[in-house]
C-alpha cells in the first residue's frame, strides 16, 4: 500500500480566476474538486480519468448487482 500526503490547499482569487468555469455554470466548490481530482491526485498517481456522469456510475452499479437501471424520462 502506498500513501501520499498532500499539503493543505486553500483556493484563493488567483485559483478561481484561472480554474473556475463560471461561464459553464460551474460552482466554486466544483472547480476546486475538479482541479484537485484532475491536476493533483490523478496526475501524481498516473491515473487516467473517466468522464462518466454520476447517473452512469449508478446504472453500472445496478447492472453489476444484476438489476436493471431505471428508465430515463426523455
Amino acid at each position: 500500500m502506498s500513501i501520499k500526503i498532500y499539503p493543505v490547499f486553500k483556493p484563493n482569487d488567483y485559483f478561481f480566476e484561472n480554474h473556475w468555469h463560471k461561464d459553464k455554470g460551474e460552482e466554486k466548490w466544483e472547480a476546486y474538486a475538479r482541479v484537485i481530482r484532475e491536476e493533483v491526485i490523478a496526475k501524481s498517481w498516473g491515473f487516467s480519468l473517466a468522464e462518466n456522469t454520476m447517473e452512469e456510475k449508478m446504472d453500472y452499479k445496478l447492472l453489476v448487482k444484476g438489476k436493471k437501471p431505471k428508465k430515463k424520462s426523455e
